[in-house]
């Protein structure tokens, strides 16, 4: 009879252990980890080469990272959640070869980025596409977070994201600073076939020009041969404050920063350079300039658009 009164009690203190573990946890399929050191933030990047290491993963940052004299390289792929919590990585640098490059090369659907402040510079070599601060290609959520510095690319640029994909999601965020690129730039993202909304750019996007064959430092349009000006102006296309192209939905969001160049580029726009999607309740207070196909709020719309102008409220005054 004692064995199995010393048999129950052993039992029951097993069972009880169990349940305070199991209550700790974040869930069974899910792991939290701090990053509280550029270290800590530079293992992450190499345990997410493999794409699986950070599913159900929760990423939390402790705080403010320099990662100024860090060798540091972009994270492969994420698929867990990653919050700043308020704070900000800043020293940041990347200038590796090829495409898809920001913090974080690609965000699957699953992933989630908020919180967080990034400041720093872009400048991949090579092909240059897909290029963003926080990430190069989106598939996920970019929420509440904000980008501060120089982003250089060629094709799909965005101050946020390269590329938003059509399940891709960005959220009350901030790009300030300055950003380049020869096609489909854009403050927020380069190209967004997904949904923007409540954003704000302050970068000025592509208010200089690049190109070695032309010395633009001095300027004096009385004698530039305007027919140099013309073949840089065709390879500079879709150009908007808040998207290059938006073949998505862009709501709620505003445009602060300067777009263009005096007299280069086709299609820009004060929130997006061509579209095709769907844009609501924007504005745009930045200057815009360029050469063909210039407007406040869309420089080239394909391939029709419908404007509603809701009642002016003026009226509303003299009652």
């Amino acid at each position: 009879m004692k064995k199995y009164s010393l048999a129950f009690a052993m039992l029951i203190i097993f069972l009880s252990l169990f349940h305070s573990i199991a209550y700790a946890s974040p869930g069974l399929d899910s792991k939290v980890i701090y990053i509280n050191n550029a270290n800590d933030l530079y293992e992450l990047a190499k345990a997410c080469s493999y794409d699986a290491y950070s599913q159900g993963l929760e990423v939390v940052l402790t705080e403010d990272i320099d990662l100024a004299e860090e060798d540091f390289l972009p994270i492969p792929i994420f698929m867990g959640i990653f919050d700043g919590r308020g704070h900000t990585i800043k020293g940041l640098s990347i200038g590796v070869e090829g495409s898809n490059q920001g913090l974080f090369r690609y965000l699957e659907e699953d992933g989630i980025i908020k919180n967080l402040t990034v400041e720093g510079t872009i400048t991949p070599t090579g092909e240059k596409s897909n290029v963003g601060d926080i990430v190069g290609y989106n598939k996920g959520v970019i929420e509440n977070c904000e980008f501060n510095g120089y982003i250089n690319g060629t094709d799909i640029v965005g101050g946020l994201a390269g590329w938003n994909g059509s399940t891709g999601t960005i959220i009350g965020s901030t790009t300030k600073g300055i950003i380049y690129g020869k096609r489909k730039v854009g403050g927020i993202a380069g190209y967004n076939t997904g949904t923007i909304i409540r954003c704000n750019n302050e970068l000025s996007v592509n208010t200089t020009v690049e190109e070695d064959a032309l010395d633009l430092q001095n300027l004096d349009f009385d004698t530039l041969d305007m027919s140099k000006l013309a073949k840089i102006s065709l390879s500079i296309t879709d150009i908007g404050g808040i998207a290059g192209v938006n073949t998505g939905i862009i709501k709620s969001s505003q445009n602060n920063g300067s777009i263009g160049y005096p007299q280069v580029g086709y299609n820009v726009g004060g929130i997006a350079g061509r579209q095709t999607g769907y844009i609501d309740n924007s504005i745009n207070y930045g200057l815009i300039q360029g050469r063909k196909e210039v407007g406040g709020i869309v420089g080239q719309m394909e391939p029709h658009i419908d404007i509603v102008i809701p009642p002016s409220k003026l009226k509303g005054l003299y009652r």
